[in-house]
């Protein structure tokens, strides 16, 4: 009763679920056979194998197993002497044998082969990628590059197109100006020549003042001042256009310059009446006048008056002591040889104005101021003409497109 209940082996129950059981397989079944160990030498051979196993229940039959193989023979060792089985288990090859029979058997070590594959499919993506982004980068810093090269030319060029338009504007600016000046300046030499003319007298009409074109200089305002020149553009101007708007305007400011102190000298009545009372003792220097010899403590002397000659001529003329006496003496012009008291010489009267001219030394001054006045307007009046040209010139171009 008790052997019908003792639990089956292992074996038998591995052969009902259709396994094959190798018979002394290492670790399967604690009833396996362990080799004997040699002694001396001599090898101990196995114990049998064990009878079939009893068919279980159900008439199933385990396969027959797998024939364990006899073992080798030790080899003896130097000397004669078997080598222990556990020496012998650990001269055994490293790679145990598989448990299972019916598995593969381990693929043998063999030489490694290297291969050489040429892979000839396209770049990765994200290398294209770097290599677009690189020559993008390129491309857009040449692309600056260019447009900054670009941009400055064109910047430059508009800047010269916009300082030509400047100088342009400019010219004409000036062109106008003097024209509108030049109005002012031909009237202003109109009225000192004549002033000039009144003041050197005329045959039948006496040296005077001409107070009208003084009156008439007043009125005139000075037409060219220096904000009109001032912070332009003068690249289109030639140097001597651009000195010769300096000396215009030079020129300008001393003529109307003296204009105002002329007006000045000849304002109010009384200075007036000075004046004309000038311009008559003017007259009378201006008069042909003469030197009557004579002797005084046996010195010859000369004694001035005015001489009148006959319209015949002759050796005659007629002398008076002043120029308001009524009474002339008749005397011999000195012809030359020993002089005789009563003899006239005749004075230069031009080269001695300034002696004779002395007691009119007020219109005087009035004559040479006016007389250089006119010289300065007679040279301004030719530089105007001139800038008229040069600046025509500058003021005939038109502007260009700029933005």
């Amino acid at each position: 009763m008790t052997d019908a209940k003792k639990p089956r082996k292992i074996k038998d129950l591995k052969a009902r679920l259709g396994r094959t059981i190798a018979p002394n397989t290492p670790g399967e079944d604690d009833d396996e056979a362990v080799p004997a160990p040699n002694v001396g030498g001599a090898a101990v051979p196995a114990p049998a194998a064990a009878a079939d196993p009893v068919p279980p229940p159900g008439g199933i039959v385990a396969p027959p197993a797998a024939v364990k193989p006899k073992p080798k023979p030790a080899v003896p060792g130097p000397g004669g002497i078997v080598a222990p089985p556990f020496a012998q288990k650990q001269a055994a090859p490293s790679t145990p044998p598989p448990s299972d029979p019916f598995s593969a058997a381990p693929v043998a070590a063999g030489p490694q082969e290297v291969r050489l594959v040429f892979d000839d499919r396209p770049v990765e993506d994200d290398e294209v990628g770097r290599k677009k982004r690189s020559r993008n980068y390129l491309l857009l810093g040449l692309g600056l590059a260019l447009g900054i090269i670009l941009g400055y030319g064109t910047g430059s060029m508009m800047n010269d197109r916009k300082t030509y338009n400047a100088a342009v504007r400019d010219g004409k600016d000036l062109y106008e100006a003097v024209r509108t000046a030049s109005t002012t300046v031909t009237e202003a030499q109109r009225l000192i020549d004549q002033a000039v003319t009144a003041a050197r007298g005329a045959p039948g009409k006496a040296p005077a003042v001409d107070y009208a074109a003084m009156d008439s200089l007043r009125g005139l305002s000075k037409p060219f001042e220096a904000n009109v020149f001032s912070r332009k553009n003068y690249n289109l101007f030639e140097p001597a256009t651009v000195d010769g708007l300096f000396d215009y305007y030079n020129h300008i400011n001393t003529i109307w310059g003296r204009i105002e102190g002329m007006v000045a000298s000849t304002s109010g009545e009384q200075r007036r009446a000075e004046l004309d009372e000038a311009a008559g003792a003017v007259e009378g220097a201006a008069a042909l006048t003469g030197c009557m010899l004579a002797i005084e403590e046996d010195r010859w002397v000369c004694n001035l008056g005015y001489v009148r000659i006959d319209e015949g001529g002759g050796s005659k003329v007629h002398v008076r002591a002043s120029r308001r006496a009524r009474q002339e003496a008749e005397r011999e012009l000195y012809a030359g040889g020993e002089p005789e008291a009563g003899q006239v010489v005749l004075i230069n009267t031009a080269a001695s104005m300034g002696v004779l001219g002395e007691q009119s030394s007020l219109f005087a001054e009035y004559v040479r101021d006016i007389s250089q006045l006119k010289a300065m307007l007679d040279e301004t009046v030719t530089l105007q003409g001139t800038l008229e040209q040069s600046l025509g010139q500058i003021a005939a171009n038109e502007e260009i497109f700029a933005f």
